[in-house]
């Protein structure tokens, strides 16, 4: 699915959730039907957060293809030695703390 489809399912479900809010006030609070009114909040939210997500994830993807265009192919000679992060560290020894604290 690429990120323009999630993009444009997103900005609908957003405005379905707008509309449901919408007519959660003019149709349901203005008749006083409190119950139904509940309901469709309900459901807006769950419309308008699944819309935003959609576009946080559609944004997190079209970043993610920018970069890697930026970067270009991963070339063997030329990518970094990735070491574990307690390579270094004698076995037994406990790490220091990378918490501050005040000198005494």
């Amino acid at each position: 699915m690429s990120f323009w489809l999630r993009e444009i399912v997103g900005w609908i479900l957003l405005g379905l959730g707008v509309a449901a809010f919408a007519m959660c006030y003019i149709v349901f609070l203005l008749n006083r039907w409190f119950i139904e009114a509940f309901i469709a909040a309900g459901i807006g939210i769950f419309l308008f957060r699944g819309g935003m997500h959609l576009l946080k994830v559609a944004m997190a993807a079209r970043a993610a293809r920018e970069i890697r265009r930026e970067v270009g192919p991963s070339n063997p000679a030329n990518a970094r030695k990735i070491r574990p992060a307690m390579a270094s560290a004698p076995a037994g020894k406990p790490t220091p703390s990378v918490v501050p604290r005040p000198n005494v």
